[in-house]
């Protein structure tokens, strides 16, 4: 105990270098890391993410909370991603594992390694729950949902990973003919419901993927007025995939959506101005016009609700290495906010919504 508190006090006053309280980790695959104990201490975990958030500012980096990614615990080098992540000014990872088709077939809904990556380096990861991804969630949504709920109140999760409530193939799963990522899980279900109902019980937040299509904007508005206080991340804002399937979505209507309902969020994690759907052959991101800049409708609204965006890079196991890319891509469009909304966007939205507090 009294070297904890040494360690702590030392965490809290020392200069603030990012040696110092967030070190580099030692070369090793996450999934081989002893877990940290749970449950989280999130006081202590936020003590250490304020000082390297501080550490980044003080560089005269703008520090980015990327709110949603993913990650297969077993390809990932945490002293390598460590590095990637420092190089790039993000400051945290909502890293959500998933649940790869052979422990699926064994039985298993969870995934411990969101408390592996917080054992190897905890002044970078906010743990985060198993990803509701194929097959743990689009085969047993209800059993999924309620052993993630077990799992969030036992072990003091802040965030629950992405649903994929609806999920086209991505571009890359697209070209590889990838089907299965393909899939469909009514909002409105049985386990949508205990989603909602949950995270309005508990004020935890959580992310759902679901494609911008004019026959679920209703079910999804409906849910969100069931459940006011449950707050939903809505990721990738304005990815339209075929437009001749969403005429409704605008950032009218995305401004109308947050008048309307205290409770939805957005990520900005989409492609980057000549990212094309091989589906359709549209390009997807909607906020982009014609010459690479963002449309001025957009920077609008979010300037007008700056904390109901949250900055997010959308890494995946299968793009453990976009970091850098991701990331410019990222602050290409923060840059084109007013000076005084880019900070809340980069991070002090997602500090908000998790923790109920401003930094």
């Amino acid at each position: 105990m009294k070297a904890f508190v040494t360690i702590f006090i030392i965490l809290i006053f020392s200069p603030i270098y990012a040696a110092e309280y967030s070190p580099i980790p030692d070369s090793v695959k996450i999934s081989k890391h002893p877990k940290a104990g749970v449950p989280f201490d999130l006081v202590y975990l936020k003590s250490l993410w304020k000082k390297r958030i501080l550490a980044i500012r003080e560089k005269g980096k703008l520090p980015i909370i990327d709110i949603e990614s993913a990650f297969n615990p077993a390809k990932v080098n945490a002293k390598k991603y460590a590095k990637s992540m420092d190089k790039n000014g993000i400051a945290l990872t909502a890293f959500s594992p998933g649940v790869g088709m052979k422990k699926y077939k064994n039985g298993n809904l969870w995934s411990e390694g969101a408390r592996r990556a917080v054992g190897a380096d905890p002044g970078r990861y906010i743990p985060t729950s198993t990803a509701g991804i194929s097959p743990a969630f689009t085969e047993e949504p209800g059993a999924f949902v309620a052993k993630t709920i077990s799992m969030v109140e036992r072990d003091n999760y802040p965030l629950m990973g992405e649903f994929e409530f609806r999920h086209y193939m991505s571009p890359r799963q697209y070209k590889r003919r990838e089907t299965y990522r393909d899939v469909t899980v009514p909002i409105d279900s049985d386990a949508g419901h205990q989603l909602f109902g949950f995270s309005q019980r508990s004020g935890i937040s959580f992310q759902i993927h679901y494609e911008i299509i004019d026959s679920l904007l209703l079910p999804l508005e409906k849910m969100l007025a069931k459940y006011p206080k449950a707050k939903v991340i809505w990721c990738h804002l304005a990815q339209v995939r075929y437009s001749k399937d969403a005429k409704k979505y605008s950032p009218d209507y995305v401004r109308k959506l947050i008048e309307k309902y205290p409770n939805i969020y957005f990520d900005l994690a989409f492609g980057g101005s000549g990212s094309v759907y091989p589906g359709s052959g549209e390009y997807q991101a909607k906020v982009w016009n014609k010459s690479g800049r963002v449309k001025q409708a957009w920077i609008d609204l979010i300037t007008d609700y700056p904390y109901r965006f949250l900055a997010a890079l959308d890494i995946g196991g299968d793009r453990m290495d976009q970091v850098s890319k991701n990331t410019r891509k990222l602050r290409a469009f923060i840059d084109s906010l007013p000076k005084e909304t880019r900070e809340v966007v980069a991070y002090k939205a997602a500090w908000k919504l998790l923790f109920s507090e401003d930094i």
